[in-house]
């Protein structure tokens, strides 16, 4: 039967039951088969999940699917609300690690990523540090408070981080109070270069200065999101005549429909695959490519994007797609496939939308 039928049938309430039971089918049989792992949901408990696939849009996929059956429902401050009560579904959450064999192997997209691949080009220039400019500088806010000022800039909308600052310049004070950086991932190459099977190779965000905000400093933003990357973590292990790259990124949060695609696509291109070459180099052995696990505290799937009555369309199309993966449609086509037109457009768009942000990176935004 057609989504919108049975919309029409069933109402938007029990269709979205029905995916929620279809998945459930579709996981618990995963189960069965060896596939995946997970704890038994309990009421007021996140559940813990741990799925193992090849590629990208595997491990999404069923992740999505994992989600739908097992995670936690929870309302949260991004689901739409009239006085004081919530007009969609609430979100499903659970602690997930997504471990991804070969993040580099094809067919890297999913044809239903949310928002295609609009965005990715832009998110692997941004992890590379071209937004770095969009922040409002740490030596600014520094002084600021210094003279006592801090006041005429608690409500700057400018960027209060990014990933790629934390990472390459995080901010410290020396003991003469003077505003100093550290270049994280420099001290990763360092490491492994000195000791190669070194296990405390890591590079982490969170500034608990800046990221409670909660007035310990003696100031507050008004308007703070801190950080939902907590830390990468980089092993090498040994391989024929050199070592094998392995990364875990660690995330305090995300929507895995939207954040997840554009996360890993963004951090395998502009920080791991740069950190593999520059070991290569500083080892003078072969750096092959390894596995990628993405471990999070909390990823949900927002409620809203399921109600065709809050997304329209974008909504049935999923609630669509989740009856189609259940019911056993083979993979392949729902993955946009290498040689294929699709996927040369995509792999063309990509490349002219990272272009167009390193040539322009004040383009769209961004602070003084």
């Amino acid at each position: 039967m057609d989504i919108k039928e049975m919309i029409e049938k069933d109402g938007v309430s029990r269709v979205f039951d029905k995916a929620r039971e279809a998945a459930r089918t579709y996981v618990y049989d995963l189960r069965r088969q060896g596939k995946i792992s997970f704890s038994s949901p309990a009421s007021g408990e996140v559940p813990s999940i741990h799925i193992v696939r090849r590629t990208l849009p595997e491990v999404w996929e069923d992740t999505i699917m994992a989600l739908m059956a097992v995670g936690q429902t929870v309302h949260t401050g991004y689901d739409p609300h009239e006085n004081g009560e919530y007009i969609s579904f609430p979100s499903m959450e659970a602690t997930v690690m997504m471990h991804i064999e070969e993040p580099f192997r094809e067919p890297r997209f999913h044809k239903n990523f949310l928002g295609g691949w609009m965005g990715f080009g832009d998110y692997k220039a941004e992890i590379e540090g071209v937004k770095d400019h969009w922040m409002i500088s740490p030596e600014v806010v520094v002084e600021m408070i210094k003279k006592g000022k801090f006041d005429e800039i608690e409500d700057d909308k400018r960027w209060k981080y990014t990933y790629h600052q934390r990472l390459t310049a995080y901010p410290y004070l020396d003991i003469e109070a003077k505003s100093r950086t550290i270049n994280q991932i420099d001290s990763v190459i360092r490491k492994l270069k000195k000791e190669p099977l070194s296990k405390s190779a890591q590079a982490v965000t969170w500034d608990p200065r800046w990221d409670h905000n909660d007035g310990q400093m003696g100031v507050k933003w008004k308007d703070y999101d801190s950080p939902c990357l907590q830390r990468a973590w980089f092993r090498l292990v040994p391989f024929e005549q050199g070592y094998k790259l392995n990364l875990n990124d660690h995330w305090r949060s995300r929507c895995h429909l939207k954040g997840v695609p554009h996360n890993i696509f963004g951090f395998t291109e502009g920080i791991y695959e740069p950190v593999r070459l520059r070991l290569q180099e500083e080892l003078g052995v072969p750096i092959k490519r390894g596995r990628y696990v993405d471990i999070n505290d909390s990823l949900h799937l927002y409620g809203h994007y399921f109600d065709p009555r809050r997304q329209g369309q974008d909504a049935e199309r999923i609630l669509n797609e989740i009856f189609k993966i259940a019911s056993g449609e083979p993979l392949e086509q729902r993955l946009i496939i290498p040689g294929t037109p699709l996927h040369d457009m995509m792999v063309e768009e990509i490349e002219a939308e990272y272009k167009k942000r390193i040539e322009n990176p004040g383009y769209g935004g961004g602070g003084s």
